[in-house]
């Protein structure tokens, strides 16, 4: 392992551990105390704990546990290292971090400010462990399981029902309100955590259809510094063979490469794509889990 892989991974540890500090921010300090149960084996948790009074976080580890031990061969071996420590150091800081609650005086507002915060911050938490390359497990793990055993269930799908089953659960053991404040936290927590993963490390993919490619590709080489592919490609309408060219490019970066082929071609044309994730030269580097 070089020096540069030795960084990317200390990286990958601080944003596990930065992870797991703010998931057990977001559930001791908003989401467990006003009864908000997100969904997951986190919420399954915390129901049961509503009956039994049982720590929250062992009830987590227990339901991992068989996670854990069913996938394994397939998690890798550093995957299956990170994600054991941020499932076992998640479930632990949940319990054990000393962590005031944070309850306003109205009600309607503390389940509100509760569901907000807890939704933002637990999300951020979990999207900084999965940007550290691992999982803390639960209805992702349980998903990959069985869809790799029954192939016509999709990963969305079991995941929805889970998420859907313990939030239908919560207005039974809690109340209505509790379950609708929930519904909100687990949408809060799946857009940051998207944010986190995608948002941060997301760029456009420009593809170009000019009789001028050869000059816009030089000078997007030269002046961007950055790599371009040309692709075979024919005009239906007029049966004419052109290059279609393809970039991928920083959003910052999206004026000049367009300033580049009007000064070119200005007849051209160009298609813009969102892209979510580009890993490579340029970017962010590509290793094995």
């Amino acid at each position: 392992m070089n020096d540069k892989q030795r960084r990317a991974e200390l990286m990958m540890w601080l944003q596990i551990l930065l992870g797991m500090l703010l998931c057990a921010v977001g559930y001791d300090m908003f989401i467990i105390p006003n009864d908000i149960a997100p969904g997951g084996f986190t919420g399954i948790a915390q129901l049961v704990n509503h009956f039994t009074g049982l720590p929250i976080g062992m009830l987590t580890l227990a339901l991992n546990a068989p996670l854990f031990a069913l996938s394994a061969r397939s998690l890798g071996l550093k995957f299956g290292l990170r994600s054991l420590v941020a499932s076992v150091g998640l479930s632990a800081l949940i319990d054990i971090l000393p962590i005031p609650s944070v309850i306003p005086m109205d009600t309607t507002e503390r389940l509100l400010l509760a569901s907000l915060f807890g939704g933002v911050v637990a999300g951020a938490g979990f999207g900084f462990i999965i940007r550290g390359n691992a999982t803390t497990g639960g209805s992702d793990m349980l998903a990959k399981l069985v869809n790799a055993r029954v192939h016509s269930v999709s990963i969305g799908m079991v995941m929805f029902a889970v998420d859907g089953l313990v939030i239908l659960a919560s207005a039974f053991v809690y109340d209505v309100v509790s379950a609708m404040f929930a519904l909100i936290c687990t949408f809060l927590m799946s857009e940051v955590i998207d944010f986190l993963v995608d948002g941060l490390n997301s760029a456009r993919a420009y593809f170009v259809i000019s009789n001028e490619s050869a000059s816009i590709a030089r000078r997007v080489m030269d002046e961007m510094e950055r790599g371009i592919t040309a692709l075979n490609g024919r005009g239906m309408y007029s049966g004419d063979d052109k290059q279609v060219l393809l970039c991928v490019i920083s959003r910052s970066e999206s004026p000049r490469l367009r300033a580049i082929v009007a000064d070119c071609d200005p007849a051209a044309f160009i298609i813009a794509a969102n892209v979510h994730e580009v890993l490579g030269e340029g970017f962010r580097p590509i290793y094995k889990r």
